[in-house]
């Protein structure tokens, strides 16, 4: 879910240049990773004193950056200065909940505010989207690849916690701030038997380069239209949701002239000298040009020829007309 975020007074912010590593000595309750296909991100309880991680997504197309909600509870309205937050990365070795120590390098840290949360944004790109807004801090540091894992860790600020206050459980939420982008794969499907001819694959009218890999566009409605020679031409409109791939399958129709069928039963129909099964009168392709159709019923026939087109649909109809009429 993207979310507006400010850029908050932060202390103890550390720019890339004075970043160093330090010796890390936590208890980390839980290692969770990113996913676009968990966007509402994953619920941590933590206390002070405890970490959480957060490895890199396996997947990271449409992910701009994480956040961190930190929930504080009733038991420290009015003493949130005495705990602190902090976000290390590079944590080395890989966290594990039997492990204690680590090296790290520290991004940011401060006290927790006097509100019934926090929010944090870590841009994991740099060219992201987004915006200033009231809802979370920003912190002015992009943690690519190379920076993962991270670690968000709770300390406490002096001491003299009340028994309330050791027993209160912080609720964290860890959720990938997605791109405003969404995915479309399409799959051409042609006929059994049919020659397979290179398709192109347009969204809102521009031909996509590379049809055949993952198409990123905004989220929203599109068009999509598939043309292929000597296939009709596939139109169809989609909505595309951010982070979501669509799996589209495009099965194709040859563009044939076609031939349908109205005849009584028992009539005699063929083509070009080729006589034509009763199964086929309800739909037969021809090649484009000229054919020549003889119908028959009884002892009435009648022969004709036509020029078939490509992608037209043609009805034959054979009706035989008795009228009989008496005379004053």
């Amino acid at each position: 879910m993207n979310r507006f975020v400010s850029l908050a007074c932060l202390i103890a912010i550390l720019s890339p240049l004075s970043v160093f590593s330090e010796g890390l000595r936590t208890n980390v309750v839980a290692v969770v990773s990113l996913s676009s296909e968990e966007s509402e991100g994953q619920s941590v309880s933590l206390r002070y004193n405890e970490a959480v991680a957060v490895m890199y997504p396996a997947d990271p197309t449409f992910i701009q950056g994480v956040e961190f909600e930190l929930r504080i509870p009733k038991a420290y309205q009015g003493s949130e200065s005495s705990i602190s937050w902090s976000v290390f990365s590079r944590v080395y070795p890989a966290p594990s909940l039997e492990r204690l120590d680590y090296s790290a390098e520290l991004i940011s840290t401060q006290t927790l505010p006097a509100r019934v949360s926090l929010n944090l944004v870590l841009p994991m790109i740099d060219r992201h989207g987004i915006k200033s807004g009231p809802f979370a801090s920003l912190v002015p540091m992009v943690v690519g690849v190379e920076r993962f894992p991270l670690v968000f860790k709770l300390s406490p600020v002096g001491k003299g916690f009340s028994p309330s206050m050791e027993a209160a459980e912080f609720k964290l939420i860890v959720r990938p701030v997605l791109r405003d982008e969404g995915g479309i794969k399409v799959s051409v499907v042609y006929p059994d038997g049919s020659d397979r001819v290179s398709a192109a694959v347009f969204i809102d009218d521009k031909r996509a380069d590379t049809p055949d890999s993952l198409i990123l566009v905004k989220k929203g409605p599109h068009v999509i239209r598939v043309s292929s020679e000597g296939y009709r031409e596939e139109i169809l409109t989609i909505a595309v949701v951010a982070g979501k791939i669509n799996n589209l399958s495009i099965s194709m129709t040859p563009n044939a002239p076609l031939l349908v069928f109205q005849a009584p039963a028992g009539a005699y129909v063929a083509i070009d000298g080729l006589a034509v099964s009763q199964g086929d009168l309800a739909g037969l392709t021809v090649e484009p040009g000229e054919h020549t159709l003889h119908l028959k019923i009884g002892d009435y026939s009648l022969t004709r020829k036509f020029m078939a087109l490509r992608g037209k649909v043609y009805t034959v109809v054979l009706s035989v007309e008795l009228e009989i009429s008496a005379t004053p």
